[in-house]
């Protein structure tokens, strides 16, 4: 497996850090608080099986929801209706 480093953003706040990373087989997400990880993210959440995202904006857009979510005291899950609304390929 190979790992390829392709982002890390900060959310406007400050708490958290994305890291999106390509593998061979799609990408995935980690987040970060306070430079602790605190989300390993290696396959779609709520997607069937262990699909990765196909592309880093796909990926990025989840893991910012989700951060979205941490900054609102929101328990962080993801459903398939939010997979839908933010257009993320996959299979069902």
């Amino acid at each position: 497996m190979t790992l390829f480093f392709i982002a890390c953003n900060k959310s406007p706040d400050q708490k958290f850090n994305i890291k999106i990373t390509k593998t061979e087989s799609g990408y995935f997400y980690d987040i970060y608080k306070k430079n602790k990880m605190i989300i390993h993210q290696p396959s779609i959440p709520a997607a069937i099986g262990d699909q990765q995202f196909k592309d880093s904006i796909q990926c990025k857009k989840i893991a910012q929801l989700v951060v979205k979510k941490l900054e609102h005291k929101i328990f962080p899950t993801i459903t398939i209706k939010d997979l839908k609304d933010s257009n993320i390929q996959f299979s069902n």
